[in-house]
């Protein structure tokens, strides 16, 4: 017997789609306003980008950073945040919401990591810097923790699927003491620099500027419909410019993460940025012990 004929899959794609139970909310865009194919089809599309930032924030790590594991692990979970979102964005189904939003607690938990280990030595780093305010790793209890940490979201998520305010207390929490925790290490930190500063500001600006009109859409709309606005807030696609926010302010953050633990391996004078135009967005760049400072005289 020979595979069955190309309808014979699709009416069964068509039956197993139609059998998942739909998301717990609703944004304010059009539901198939533009694609019968797509729900919604702007705030799907405004989640591409993410991905491809992804793409460019790891290139860069590659190219002009002391590469680590923990780079790798934040850019693959922001791609993977911009591919979730595109498809709970275009289904409207709660398999594919979670596949935007349990990354999203993940990326939270690797940030964690990044901020508690900025100044680990490692076991055996791959280049031997013997810098003094380096120190030992947590990893033997830190990792463990936050894995236990993302388990057990994981399993509230799952248990109570129709709960929208699991993932939002769990989501704002973290953020809430990521921000907190990355203006005392850029303002008031011994070791805060200019560079740190920069990316905290543009960080912050990105992401509370997208944050503040997700909060205004959803207080109009709300998120279990998309009728509460009217036409003129769905044409707004208020959504879709979060998303732009929430990418970009990550993306600062992550370089911001990665100006600390540059100055804690080389030293700040070893630290530099490029890029910061329209089109090629601020990147820190490590230097090897001295090099930072030959480059600026």
């Amino acid at each position: 017997m020979g595979p069955p004929p190309p309808d014979t899959w699709a009416r069964w794609f068509a039956r197993w789609f139609d059998s998942l139970a739909p998301s717990n909310i609703d944004w304010c865009e059009a539901n198939h306003a533009i694609s019968p194919y797509v729900a919604e089809f702007w705030n799907a599309m405004s989640s591409v980008p993410m991905t491809l930032v992804a793409f460019y924030g790891l290139y860069m790590a590659r190219r002009h950073m002391r590469f680590e594991p923990r780079w790798g692990m934040a850019w693959f979970l922001l791609g993977i945040v911009g591919v979730g979102s595109a498809l709970f964005h275009a289904t409207l189904k709660h398999a594919f919401q979670a596949c935007d939003e349990l990354p999203m607690l993940y990326c939270n938990l690797v940030f964690v990591y990044l901020m508690l280990e900025e100044k680990s030595a490692g076991r055996s780093p791959p280049w031997r810097v013997k810098a003094a305010n380096l120190r030992p790793p947590r990893k033997r209890w830190l990792a463990p923790l936050l894995i236990a940490s993302g388990v057990v979201q994981t399993v509230c998520y799952f248990l109570y699927p129709h709960v929208y305010e699991i993932f939002l207390v769990s989501y704002v929490s973290v953020v809430a003491w990521l921000t907190i925790e990355s203006v005392r290490r850029a303002w008031f930190a011994p070791d805060a620099t200019p560079l740190t500063r920069t990316l905290v500001k543009l960080a912050l600006a990105f992401y509370l500027g997208g944050a503040a009109l997700w909060i205004f859409e959803n207080a109009v709309c709300g998120v279990k419909g998309e009728m509460g606005g009217g036409w003129w807030m769905q044409a707004a696609h208020l959504h879709a410019f979060w998303h732009a926010g929430a990418c970009m302010g990550t993306y600062h953050f992550i370089e911001f993460c990665a100006a600390r633990r540059g100055a804690a391996l080389f030293g700040t004078e070893n630290v530099t940025a490029g890029g910061g135009t329209l089109l090629v967005p601020l990147y820190v760049v490590h230097h090897q012990t001295g090099e930072g400072e030959r480059k600026r005289r």
